[in-house]
C-alpha cells in the first residue's frame, strides 16, 4: 500500500495545506491527510461544486470546511483519490469503494474510500480508521459499572443474543470489539461478518460483506453456522432473514452480538418483531439490549461556567448542578469541544422477558423500565452534563 505520510514529513505544519501544491494532486492529498490525521478527523469529504472542489473534515461528529480547490485541478484531484484507493479512474458512472492503509510512525490508518457520482461530478469521501488503537475496557468506553458488569455476565454466558443500538458513526463498531477481546480467545471460535471490516485483528476470523456478488450478512452467516464457531459478531441486523438466522445461532448454542438502528435500546425489541422474529423466540434468545451514543466533550482549556446555569438545571433536573458551555480557544480550534464521550443505556433482557413473550407494547416496556434502577441515555446525558464534561445542549442535539 502506499505510504504518504513520508515525503511530506518535517514540511511544516502538520495542519497546513499549502497552496502551491494545489496542481499537484499527489502533493494535495498528501497535505489533506496529514493535517486529517494531526486535527483528529474521522472522515475526510471532497464535494464537487460548480466552482471547484469543497474539502470538509468531520471533526467529532461535525462537519468543518477545510479549503477548496479551484475547478481546474478538481478531476486531477479526484483521479489520484481514486487511484489512490484501488479504483477505476475511467468509471465516473456509478459509485466505487477503494481502500489504502497509511502509516505515520508507530500509527497505522486503515482507509476507506467511497465515490458516487453528483450532478457536478464525483464525491469522494475518505474514512480514516487508526488500527494502533488498541481494544479499551468498558470502563474506559463510558459504561458505568453496574452497566459494565452487566455486558460482561451476557457476554459470558453459553449462549444467547446481545443487541447494541444507535445511529450510524455512534461508536459500535469500536464497543463490539472491544467486547470480542473482553472474551476467551484460545478456548473459542470467533467470527465476524462486517461490512465493511474497520479494525483488524489478528486473533478474530473476518469476513467483508460483499452484497454486488451476493455475499449478503444472511448468505454469509447461514455458511459460517456449518463452520461451527462459538461467537459471532453479525455488523447489522438488516432484513427478517438475517434476524431469524441469528435467533436461530443464538438458540443453538452460538453467543451472537449485532446491531440494529433504533432509538434507544428496548426499541430493539419491536424492531425484531416487525422483522418477523417470534415473541416466544426472542425471549428465549435475547440476553441484553444496549443503546450508545457519542457527545462533545468540552475543551478543559476553555469551558467556562454557563450564565443561565440555575434556569438550565431546574429544566434539565439537575438541582445544584453547576453546569458549563462551550467557548473556543486555539488548544480546540475555536470549537469549544475536544474529543467525544460515549453514553450508554444497557438493558439485561431477564426482567422483561414475561413481557416479550406476551407481545407486549413498546409502551409497556418502557414503563417496566422506568420502574426499575435502568439508567436512560437522556439521564446518562445530564449527568456527563452534571460533571462538567459536556454540555446540556449538546446532550439535547444527539439525543
Amino acid at each position: 500500500m502506499l505510504d504518504f505520510f513520508q515525503s511530506f514529513r518535517g514540511r511544516g505544519p502538520a495542519n497546513a495545506v499549502p497552496t502551491e501544491t494545489s496542481g499537484d494532486p499527489t502533493r494535495t492529498l498528501d497535505a489533506l491527510l496529514r493535517a486529517a490525521v494531526a486535527e483528529g478527523a474521522s472522515d475526510l469529504h471532497c464535494e464537487p461544486k460548480e466552482d471547484g472542489l469543497l474539502i470538509r473534515f468531520r471533526l467529532d461528529g461535525e462537519m468543518r470546511d477545510r479549503t477548496r480547490l479551484p475547478l481546474v485541478h478538481r478531476d486531477a484531484f479526484l483521479a489520484r483519490g481514486k487511484i489512490f484507493g484501488g479504483m477505476d479512474i475511467t468509471e465516473k458512472r456509478l459509485p466505487q469503494d477503494g481502500r489504502a492503509v497509511l502509516r505515520d510512525g508507530v500509527k497505522r490508518f486503515h482507509l476507506r474510500l467511497s465515490t458516487l457520482p453528483t450532478v457536478h461530478g464525483e464525491s469522494l469521501v475518505i474514512r480514516l480508521l487508526d488500527q494502533s488503537m488498541p481494544a479499551q475496557a468498558f470502563g474506559q468506553l463510558g459504561f458505568l459499572p453496574d452497566q459494565a458488569a452487566a455486558l460482561d455476565r451476557a457476554l459470558h454466558g453459553p449462549a444467547g443474543l446481545i443487541y447494541l443500538t444507535g445511529p450510524t458513526g455512534s461508536g459500535k463498531t469500536t464497543t463490539l470489539h472491544s467486547a470480542l477481546h473482553a472474551l476467551d480467545h484460545h478456548g473459542r471460535v470467533i467470527h465476524t461478518l462486517e461490512d465493511p471490516v474497520e479494525y483488524e485483528f489478528s486473533a478474530i476470523r473476518q469476513t467483508e460483506i460483499r452484497e454486488k456478488i451476493g455475499l449478503t450478512f444472511a448468505t454469509a452467516l447461514r455458511a459460517l453456522l456449518r463452520q461451527n464457531p462459538d461467537v459471532l459478531l453479525v455488523g447489522e441486523t438488516r432484513d427478517a432473514e438475517t434476524a431469524q438466522l441469528a435467533i436461530r445461532a443464538a438458540l443453538t448454542g452460538h453467543l451472537v452480538l449485532s446491531t440494529l438502528h433504533t432509538n434507544d435500546a428496548l426499541a430493539a425489541i419491536p424492531r425484531l418483531r416487525d422483522l418477523g422474529v417470534e415473541p416466544f423466540l426472542l425471549a428465549a434468545a435475547l440476553r441484553l439490549v444496549a443503546a450508545q451514543r457519542l457527545v462533545r466533550r468540552l475543551c478543559p482549556e476553555c469551558k467556562a461556567p454557563h450564565s443561565e446555569s440555575p434556569r438550565l438545571a431546574a429544566q434539565s433536573l439537575l438541582p445544584d448542578a453547576k453546569l458549563f458551555r462551550a467557548v473556543g480557544c486555539a488548544a480546540c480550534r475555536g470549537r469549544g469541544y475536544r474529543g467525544r464521550i460515549a453514553i450508554h443505556e444497557v438493558i439485561p433482557a431477564e426482567t422483561f422477558l414475561p413481557l416479550i413473550a406476551a407481545n407486549a407494547p413498546l409502551a409497556d416496556l418502557v414503563a417496566l423500565r422506568d420502574r426499575g434502577t435502568h439508567t436512560t441515555l437522556w439521564q446518562r446525558g445530564l449527568a456527563v452534563a452534571a460533571a462538567g464534561e459536556t454540555t446540556v445542549e449538546e446532550v439535547a442535539r444527539v439525543l
